[in-house]
């Protein structure tokens, strides 16, 4: 309770003179709670002319009061909010929310829902391991039998435990027995039966599933291997690139990860019973079960490292004219002088206007996306498939090319104004910087010509923005000063293309581009 003299209910009637209208906003639930709502309004209403007026109203009430008339007053004060001065004057949390639901519209009920909801998920958190411990026991049986838990990763999140809804408006805060309770119901809920208490010993879930995560990885090549040695076709999981992760996503989704540790013959068991093992062949990850040897295995495991061998290295591999170049290394040197021959060999880059615009035709917005999903008519041009060396590479190519071009097209145009990291393949001097959201700067003066290069092996039609990029083109949206220099066909001589293509935030680029999936891709259409 606050004790007060009688100069601090003094200082408080003066403190309270200018800030009345809040004090009579936050009293009036409390003087309904304990009045009614007739002897609230006559207390409030007309409006006392200041807080010893409205002191002099109370004073009668005071016994009746939560607090007495000149503590209630100072608490208001105080108070941040009506759930603050409820807990000062120590008024019943629910009693006060039915007074305030029959206040609405001027009042609302005060809701503790996030702060249950907060408590639920710390008490959750605090008994996680025991928690799912209890789940696992009461689903081993399921495991055990292989026979998929499809809501397991749901029910091992555990975020299905929550606060009930009505304890928003009802309970102040949940105490441990309050929680305790609302997790053994929502046990019984989910499980259809009261969660068992105690059980075998479990492995540590995160040791559990790494080690069975691994077990996949290792054997997952020799499941591959097996299968084709028994000239059996492939499942579709291990027909995969990445069927190692193909085959721990699956057995994760069946729950087959978090009971106990996996053998070999296991992750079989559990691919047959998720009809990922060929129909009639043993589930069995030993060779003698299906009759092989291990020389018929060397041998397929013999071609498929071979295979991958020779993918890996198609993977750092582009070719121009007729010659193949390694360019795993980041090192462009040879790359660079056999573009220098081809171009001097093949035909001209540019035309016969400088710096002419692409002659880019009007594009209307996307139609709705068809009922089979997916963003149709969105063309890649094949890059997605291309290494981060490949990229690079092609990125490089692509700016050698429109160097060339600037040269030609721009008199101003000299190695300083190669700008991105890629100039330190070709020049001394700066190392040149990535973040600017262009790769050239033409021109001394107050407003250099700033130009992004993009590349791509096919014809184009599309262009993708990274977050410098976009900055750039929004900031000089307002001139023609930022452009794209798309080079098309860019390993192709005999196609190759380099056009200029406006700002897409321009007035000059308004209409010729739609936007693809987002604000960072654009379609464009010669």
């Amino acid at each position: 309770m606050l004790d007060l003299s009688v100069h601090q209910v003094r200082e408080t009637a003066h403190r309270l003179d200018g800030s009345l209208a809040g004090v009579l906003e936050r009293c009036h639930p409390f003087l309904v709670h304990a009045l009614g709502a007739d002897q609230a309004r006559k207390l409030t209403d007309p409006a006392p002319a200041d807080a010893r007026e409205f002191l002099a109203r109370l004073e009668p009430y005071s016994d009746a009061l939560p607090l007495p008339s000149a503590q209630l007053i100072e608490a208001a004060r105080v108070a941040r909010d009506i759930d603050g001065l409820r807990v000062l004057a120590e008024v019943d949390f629910a009693d006060l929310n039915r007074t305030l639901a029959g206040l609405a519209p001027r009042y609302r009920p005060i809701s503790h829902a996030e702060a249950h909801d907060e408590a639920v998920r710390r008490h959750v958190d605090l008994g996680r391991g025991t928690l799912i411990d209890r789940l696992r026991w009461a689903r081993r049986a399921e495991f055990d039998a292989r026979r998929p838990i499809a809501d397991w990763a749901t029910t091992r999140s555990l975020k299905w435990i929550t606060a009930p809804e009505e304890w928003a408006l009802t309970v102040d805060s949940a105490d441990d027995g309050l929680l305790r309770a609302v997790v053994e119901q929502a046990l019984t809920a989910r499980l259809g039966a009261s969660a068992p208490g105690k059980g075998e010993g479990l492995a540590a879930m995160d040791r559990l599933r790494s080690h069975n995560h691994a077990v996949i990885t290792k054997k997952t090549p020799d499941l591959v291997a097996l299968v084709k040695a028994a000239k059996r076709p492939l499942p579709a999981v291990l027909a995969k690139a990445a069927a190692a992760e193909e085959i721990t996503d699956l057995l994760d989704e069946a729950g087959a990860l978090d009971f106990r540790e996996l053998s070999a013959d296991d992750v079989v068991g559990w691919l047959a019973a998720l009809g990922q093992w060929p129909a009639g062949m043993a589930a069995s990850a030993e060779p003698q079960a299906h009759g092989l040897t291990p020389a018929e295995l060397d041998r397929v495991r013999n071609a498929a490292e071979q295979a991958r061998i020779e993918r890996a290295k198609r993977k750092r591999i582009i070719t121009i004219g007729e010659r193949d170049f390694d360019i795993e290394s980041g090192d462009f040197t040879e790359l660079a002088s056999e573009l220098r021959r081809a171009l001097e060999s093949g035909p001209p880059l540019g035309g016969s206007t400088r710096r002419r615009w692409a002659a880019l035709k009007p594009i209307p917005p996307r139609r709705a996306a068809s009922s089979s999903g997916g963003r149709p008519g969105v063309r890649v041009d094949g890059e997605r498939r291309l290494s981060s060396a490949q990229r690079s590479a092609i990125g490089f190519v692509g700016e050698w090319y429109a160097y060339q071009w600037l040269r030609e097209q721009d008199r101003a145009t000299d190695e300083t104004s190669w700008v991105s990291g890629n100039r330190t393949h070709v020049f001394p001097g700066p190392a040149g910087d990535d973040s600017l959201g262009y790769d050239f700067k033409v021109g001394s003066g107050r407003s250099p010509r700033l130009y992004e290069v993009k590349a791509t092996q096919g014809p184009g039609g599309q262009i993708e923005l990274g977050e410098t990029e976009v900055r750039a083109a929004q900031k000089y949206s307002g001139s023609d000063r930022w452009r794209i220099l798309v080079v098309t066909s860019v390993l192709d001589a005999e196609r190759r293309q380099v056009r200029m293509l406006p700002n897409p935030f321009s007035e000059r680029g308004r209409g010729l581009y739609r936007e693809e999936g987002g604000a960072l891709r654009f379609a464009y259409r010669l």
